[in-house]
């Protein structure tokens, strides 16, 4: 992919930071599927364990799917809690395997029903020994793609204004100058539009997913004390 053409873009976005870049080609890569086939290394080895032995919590999302099992056959043996899957980039599997081992699941914040979907995967599978509580990842800080609109909204939309699930706020459409925000059309266009998601979400899957999301911090936070014990053990 040539950047030539879109200097005064990227330039605007980044700065200086991309100049080393206009100066010839991004690498090219085959159609997918892909897959980095690199486990950890000897040192990868010794900061998963580093960081167990600090009670830090391990993001498992930005692995190979060789590094991720490498490193949770690690934290198995060592029945250590402090892990998060922050925005749905690993698989089936390896989702169980942290959930087991008391890790938190926070899919990524995609269309509504890809959400629920997500969600109801998470929930069947929880153990019951640990606090049931969902996360959501946006990615806007690596310009992820945000969630859209929910298809077919128009069958059950979001009906402004609303108040929020836990009864504390009325909520209407949000305006930027001139410009009005439908979560039913423009789906979560900006941050402020996340509580409209989340309304998106009660629509089509009930209070239930409501609860489990208000009960998120709560379950990260013992995911984190019972690391910060094994710390300590």
């Amino acid at each position: 992919m040539n950047l030539s053409g879109n200097q005064d873009l990227l330039y605007a976005v980044f700065g200086e930071a991309v100049a080393p870049l206009l100066g010839g080609d991004l690498p090219a890569y085959p159609p997918g599927p892909l897959c980095n086939p690199k486990g950890l290394t000897e040192l990868g080895v010794y900061v998963i364990d580093a960081l167990a032995d600090r009670g830090m919590i391990i993001e498992t999302d930005h692995m190979s799917v060789k590094a991720r099992h490498e490193a949770l056959t690690i934290l198995e043996s060592r029945d250590y809690s402090g892990l998060i899957t922050s925005h749905s980039w690993g698989d089936g599997t390896s989702q169980q395997r942290l959930q087991d081992l008391g890790g938190v699941v926070a899919p990524y914040a995609e269309t509504s029903p890809d959400y629920v979907e997500a969600w109801e995967a998470a929930r069947a599978t929880a153990p019951p020994e640990f606090l049931f509580g969902i996360g959501y990842g946006t990615d806007t800080n690596g310009l992820g793609t945000q969630a859209e609109a929910r298809p077919g909204a128009g069958a059950n939309p979001v009906t402004y204004p609303y108040r929020t699930f836990d009864g504390g706020t009325v909520m209407d459409r949000q305006r930027s100058g001139t410009r009005v925000y439908d979560i039913n059309r423009d789906g979560a266009a900006h941050y402020g539009l996340f509580p409209d998601w989340v309304e998106d979400l009660r629509r089509i899957a009930g209070d239930q997913i409501v609860d489990d999301m208000a009960k998120g911090a709560e379950a990260y936070l013992q995911m984190w004390e019972r690391a910060d014990t094994a710390r300590t053990r």
